[in-house]
């Protein structure tokens, strides 16, 4: 193994683990204690990595030192966006959170708003007040990509918005510039950062203006062979509708333009128990919790994820959620697992995207910047 992939290797398992220390690094990656060993020294001489702490515990010998990754080695910028809301975030080299910005879309957004917005933030996170450089970009994106390509194919709810290359569009190296579906984002977010980073079996839906899934099976993101797992918006949910038209943000508005403030009025008047409303998020709630049994039977994760707009009613919502679960799995030899929404909140795409970013970037040079 080549030492710079070596060194990426090295950095992802830091960033899942909680507590890692050399003899654990060489025990997951299968190498020698003496190649670890090596490889660390050279990356803390270089300012990468750090050991800090010792375990607490008496054993003979010496104590362990855990490693961590050093936050002012650089920074990554992480973005997530729909058709109401573009979502962003820059990161240290950590992963610890410097700066986020929501911005909220016109009423008609078309492509040009939404590449604007994005080469505005990445201008501004270019010139963070932390002085760190920015190493890459990821971008978690509606619909179909091409991630090789750096391409967005089709998005139905922005105009225009068809065979975007992003790469070119901002302006960026294809190296440094990274990309997936926003709802796999979202998965990588709580699989690096979430209160179950690193579980090998995780799937999450997403809810917005459509609706989408995503899957991680032994530890591996599944994409499918053309990109296009998780695109549930089709499965049928009576004889004549299926699921994006009756159970989502753009259903429960009535069609009405992403960006108007009906969705809004809706989450006051279920909040204040309006009957009428309370029955359209019931309906929405058990469509969602069927989608999420069908996956507990494929896929068997440890715990289902749900992201978008309808989790603001938190248990108002999920509880929907888990009951229809728990219905459709009954009788079924499956116990349904937790029913969570995302730990990052609105911001988990983004922080996914991020991720993904210092995932995929080879470890930079001094020069090497975006």
């Amino acid at each position: 193994m080549d030492p710079a992939t070596l060194e990426r290797l090295i950095v992802k398992e830091i960033r899942k683990a909680r507590e890692i220390s050399r003899r654990d690094l060489a025990d997951r990656l299968v190498i020698a204690k003496s190649t670890a060993g090596r490889r660390i020294d050279s990356m803390i001489e270089r300012g990468i990595v750090r050991e800090t702490g010792i375990e607490d515990r008496k054993e003979v010998g010496r104590p362990r030192r855990f490693l961590d990754l050093v936050p002012s080695y650089g920074s990554y910028a992480g973005f997530d966006f729909d058709a109401r809301h573009l979502y962003a975030v820059l990161i240290d080299y950590a992963q610890g959170e410097l700066s986020r910005e929501k911005i909220r879309l016109s009423s008609a957004p078309n492509r040009d708003e939404l590449l604007g917005h994005l080469r505005n933030l990445i201008a501004g996170f270019r010139e963070n007040a932390s002085g760190m450089p920015l190493h890459a970009v990821g971008i978690g994106v509606p619909g179909h990509v091409r991630r090789e390509s750096r391409t967005s194919v089709y998005y139905p709810f922005i105009s225009d918005w068809h065979q975007v290359d992003l790469a070119t569009e901002l302006d960026l190296e294809p190296s440094l510039l990274h990309i997936e579906n926003n709802t796999r984002a979202i998965l990588l977010g709580e699989y690096w950062n979430g209160p179950l980073a690193g579980s090998e079996n995780l799937a999450c839906i997403n809810v917005r203006t459509g609706i989408a899934a995503a899957v991680i099976a032994n530890g591996a993101l599944i994409s499918g062979e053309h990109e296009m797992a998780g695109e549930i918006r089709g499965w049928p949910v009576s004889e004549h509708d299926w699921l994006e038209k009756v159970a989502t943000v753009r259903a429960v508005i009535d069609g009405e333009a992403p960006g108007s403030d009906r969705w809004f009025e809706f989450v006051t008047a279920c909040l204040e128990s309006d009957p009428a409303s309370l029955a359209t998020l019931e309906e929405a709630a058990t469509h969602h919790g069927a989608a999420a049994a069908r996956i507990v039977q494929l896929l068997d994760p440890k715990a289902v994820f749900f992201a978008g707009p309808f989790t603001e009613l938190e248990s108002l919502y999920l509880d929907r959620v888990r009951n229809a679960v728990a219905a459709s799995l009954d009788g079924h030899y499956f116990t349904s697992p937790p029913i969570l929404a995302a730990s990052l909140g609105e911001y988990a795409g983004a922080h996914g995207a991020a991720a993904l970013a210092a995932a995929e970037t080879p470890l930079p040079d001094t020069e090497q910047t975006v």
